[in-house]
């Protein structure tokens, strides 16, 4: 009997662990390093824990190595070059990273910039032959995109209006530290985006074709946990971050294994299109993708529905409706779409998602993206 052959990576040290971030000074040192850039998001300069952190950093690292990062959505090409040009790298001997997962991608980027320099956008996609980056560690203040432990670094072109990223395996973090103290701070729509960013890696990348038993494994385990936070409601619970910590990670490393499906892919063209968060955008389709594969004939997400013990494939799209209207998605009519306009619309989502689409555990075209768009026109 031959075997099939499994492929799967895994890469960084990674603890999980309240206040880990207080004691920077020797996380860094351990790794051998001592004057690291640190990034971090603005938008915690208003947490009292992060001013903690802070205070305590500058007692190891210079004023002038702390680079505030001000960004709305996700990071272009062009804002990654105008901040490369300001930097002097031979300064530092890393890279930390604090923030959500833009401020995590751009400091990937910076990494791999400071040893390979040249104009961003010719590392666009899946550069090769790269020298190894400056060594990169990474906090996440937001957790679900699964930033904190991945290879990918999003960008986007704005002249070709795509998310298209630079994506190097050299691109790991050396170290990641995930303290859910500095994870409070963050809004609560902010949290349950990230949290349906970590649902949809795991449920696209459980049904790929490219998944293998050990990918599905964790796609499994890191739904289960992102599913137990956002349907326990309990947002504010420090405890419960770690829930949604883990099925981040789980999540984005079945997805590096296995690739993703349609979900992720109409993420990405929404989400650039109409300025959605990429999690929420993923939000909108997951239900109606995972309800068009049942309805289609597929049964695989009985595993899923087990580990959640939903007992049948009716409840868990009842669970999930409710979950739908606590949360409050939203849908495309919402954004200007008339139903007009879906004919045409799926044709074109067809074909900048190819790749995406080619995923799906079951044959998805154009008249598999009309139904799912259909149902953004439709009462639960």
């Amino acid at each position: 009997m031959s075997l099939k052959p499994i492929n799967f990576f895994l890469k960084s040290e990674i603890t999980i662990e309240g206040g880990i971030l207080k004691n920077l000074e020797d996380e860094v040192s351990k790794l051998g390093l001592s004057n690291p850039l640190f990034l971090f998001d603005s938008n915690l300069q208003s947490s009292d824990y992060f001013q903690e952190i802070y205070k305590k950093s500058k007692k190891f690292v210079n004023e002038d190595n702390f680079l505030s990062i001000d960004i709305n959505g996700e990071p272009t090409y062009n804002f990654l070059t105008e901040l490369s040009l300001k930097i002097k790298y031979i300064k530092y001997d890393s890279i930390i990273s604090l923030g959500g997962g833009s401020t995590i991608d751009i400091g990937k980027g910076l990494s791999l910039l400071a040893t390979n320099p040249r104009n961003p956008i010719e590392l666009k996609g899946f550069p090769e032959n790269l020298n190894l980056p400056l060594p990169h560690i990474t906090a996440p203040s937001v957790l679900g995109s699964g930033s904190e432990v991945s290879f990918n670094a999003v960008f986007i072109d704005t002249d070709e209006g795509r998310k298209l990223g630079i994506n190097s395996r050299n691109n790991f973090p050396i170290r990641v530290l995930i303290d859910p103290l500095i994870t409070m701070s963050a809004p609560k729509s902010v949290v349950i985006a990230s949290a349906l960013d970590s649902l949809v890696h795991c449920i696209d990348s459980f049904g790929s074709v490219k998944s293998t038993e050990i990918s599905r494994a964790f796609s499994r385990i890191g739904f289960k946990n992102s599913w137990n936070f956002l349907t326990n409601g309990n947002f504010n619970d420090a405890s419960a971050r770690n829930l949604i910590s883990i099925g981040s990670i789980f999540g984005i490393y079945a997805l590096m294994n296995a690739g993703d499906g349609p979900t992720n892919g109409f993420a990405y063209y929404f989400g650039v299109k109409n300025k959605i968060p990429h999690g929420m955008a993923g939000g909108m389709f997951l239900k109606d993708v995972m309800k068009w594969n049942c309805n289609n004939g597929y049964e695989g997400y009985k595993e899923i529905f087990d580990d959640i013990n939903v007992s049948s494939e009716k409840d868990f799209f009842t669970i999930f409706n409710d979950l739908y209207k606590n949360i409050g998605i939203r849908k495309l009519k919402e954004f200007g779409y008339e139903k007009t306009d879906l004919n045409k619309l799926s044709k074109k989502v067809a074909t900048s998602l190819a790749g995406s689409f080619a995923g799906n555990p079951i044959l998805f075209d154009d008249k598999s993206a009309l139904d799912v768009l259909n149902c953004q026109f439709m009462e639960d």
